[in-house]
């Protein structure tokens, strides 16, 4: 067996080790200014890394990160609209030194989770783990560890995941779901499904509160975590679901 990898979302600890090291400095009543501690966010990252490798006991590890444009953008204008607060000072910067630190990926238009994912499934890994405490992973059947447990996700609730996000929608990414459809009452709706035909359902869900098909469609298509078929390599582009 291959020597296991260890596939990380790490926009997560860029973001988290860039906020902990900004410094504020007032220099006088009316100015203050907020700086970014380069070393220390970077010393940050590398203890990070560091517990992940002795945790796994390997230190074969792949980065993936997120590009500056986002193809889901053109899917509503609004996605993660909501996130208004500034970048913590210095991120760029610790972005660009992770890419050339550490074996790193991005491609265009997509997300760091939407990398892991298409890595996770395309067949080219045979021994991983995928770190991320981003829930979006648990719609990628493989090895996760989302920073508290470790498990593995099976394609059966990997599937299912995707159809639970798409009913109760994200606030934290700024899609809505169907309207006043959470998380457990998505499940009780899902769990009445045999065959994992979970679109018409889910399409009724959205009509029975007064949305339409393409408000399931959109919310669907910006749930979705691309897997390695939802990849156009070619051309370096998503292929959108179209539920049949």
């Amino acid at each position: 067996m291959k020597p296991l990898k260890i596939l990380i979302d790490l926009d997560y600890f860029l973001y988290r080790a860039a906020t902990a090291s900004e410094q504020e400095h007032e220099y006088s009543q009316d100015l203050t200014v907020i700086v970014g501690d380069f070393l220390a966010a970077k010393k940050i990252v590398k203890r990070e890394i560091s517990q992940l490798c002795e945790r796994f006991e390997t230190r074969d590890i792949l980065v993936a990160l997120t590009d500056q444009t986002n193809f889901r953008k053109t899917i509503d204008p609004t996605y993660k609209g909501n996130r208004t607060k500034r970048k913590p000072a210095g991120y760029l910067k610790l972005k660009n030194w992770a890419m050339a630190s550490y074996p790193s990926l991005m491609k265009p238009g997509l997300e760091a989770d939407d990398v892991c994912s298409i890595v996770a499934t395309n067949g080219t890994l045979s021994n991983f783990v995928l770190v991320s405490p981003d829930k979006d992973m648990e719609q990628v059947p493989c090895r996760l560890y989302n920073l508290k447990e470790e498990w593995t996700q099976t394609k059966e609730a990997a599937y299912k995941k995707l159809w639970e996000q798409v009913l109760s929608g994200d606030s934290t990414d700024g899609y809505k779901g169907a309207i006043s459809i959470g998380p457990k009452k998505a499940l009780k709706i899902l769990d009445e499904v045999k065959d994992e035909n979970y679109w018409p359902v889910v399409v009724k869900t959205f009509l029975d509160v007064g949305q339409t098909e393409e408000d399931a469609l959109r919310n669907l298509r910006l749930a979705k975590i691309l897997q390695a078929e939802d990849w156009d390599a070619k051309n370096q582009k998503p292929i959108l679901i179209t539920p049949k």
